[in-house]
């Protein structure tokens, strides 16, 4: 299944600077593992030490919100998937 994945501005510089990459994968969790796979370095700002998707990291599947339990849902052949980083300050 192709799924495009669009990127954060905060993580493009892992993914040689592109907005959208094309990858593979039947759901939201395994497209981001196959991003990975394309960009190792990406890694770090994704998961924990335990392989845990991180809590500042939110995912979007065609406009929408898909939180923890919904990443495993079925894609269809050309959906979106971003992939944004929730920034805190004060």
């Amino acid at each position: 299944m192709n799924v495009n994945v669009r990127v954060s501005s905060l993580l493009r510089k892992f993914t040689n600077w592109q907005e959208m990459v094309a990858v593979t994968g039947d759901t939201a969790i395994e497209c981001l593992r196959n991003l990975e796979a394309q960009f190792p370095s990406i890694r770090e700002w994704l998961y924990d030490q335990q392989g845990e998707l991180l809590s500042q990291v939110q995912i979007f599947v065609n406009g929408e919100r898909a939180y923890t339990h919904e990443l495993t849902n079925p894609l269809r052949d050309g959906d979106e998937v971003f992939i944004v980083l929730a920034i805190g300050g004060g």
